[in-house]
């Protein structure tokens, strides 16, 4: 075989694989940047409902489910009870432009 024939098999081979390369890059890239933004809220979270309380005073405390615009009642079954969340003042979700979950 000669080396042109070797270069030619090798070269597309070779591109695909920086091309595969960039696309998981990139795809990565932009996965860790939706994760921050969901983040990177300015409305204070609370571990417990007491502490949540405590800080709200008579205002009302709902959970947070953080990764979404929605917060949850203490009547609601997903009250405390999704994955990533956090308890906050019902005054300060709305004020952050949260909306109240149909559930």
């Amino acid at each position: 075989m000669t080396m042109t024939k070797i270069l030619r098999a090798a070269i597309p081979a070779v591109a695909l694989a920086f091309t595969m390369s960039a696309m998981g890059t990139a795809h990565a890239s932009t996965k860790k940047k939706t994760h921050e933004t969901h983040m990177s809220s300015k409305l204070p979270g609370y571990k417990t409902e007491a502490a949540a309380k405590a800080a709200c005073g008579m205002g009302g405390v709902v959970w947070h489910a953080t990764g979404s615009k929605a917060y949850h009642t203490a009547k609601s079954k997903y009250f405390g009870k999704t994955k990533h969340g956090a308890y906050v003042c019902e005054k300060a979700a709305v004020a952050d432009h949260l909306h109240a979950a149909k559930n």
